[in-house]
């Protein structure tokens, strides 16, 4: 088990794991459960890392509307392509028309 008080890399990959709970659905008492178990530290030291994580997190998503429609009609036509291949047309039907709806060509 690691030490409860980390070092200042420890504590950004606590941060960093914190998020990835955060982001698969996980709970505050997740985190705080997977820190008592892996890292022996209580709920205090959690809302420190949660707070960084939760900062990481709105980083991420912290960009221009443009920029975030040209990634999700980026990841749309990625994902057409590949269910074409595989056979998916119904995904890939999918997937053009969410990137439709994204450019506002239909509702």
């Amino acid at each position: 088990m690691a030490s409860p008080r980390g070092t200042k890399q420890e504590t950004i990959d606590r941060a960093n794991r914190f998020a990835r709970i955060i982001a698969t659905g996980g709970r505050r008492s997740d985190c705080i459960r997977y820190a008592a178990e892996n890292w022996g530290v209580g709920p205090r030291s959690c809302d420190q890392y949660l707070k960084l994580a939760r900062e990481q997190l709105k980083a991420d998503w912290d960009i221009e509307r443009p920029q975030m429609i040209a990634d999700l009609l980026s990841q749309c036509s990625t994902l057409q392509l590949e269910a074409r291949r595989a056979g998916q047309y119904h995904i890939a039907l999918g997937a053009i028309n969410t990137a439709a709806k994204l450019a506002q060509l239909c509702s």
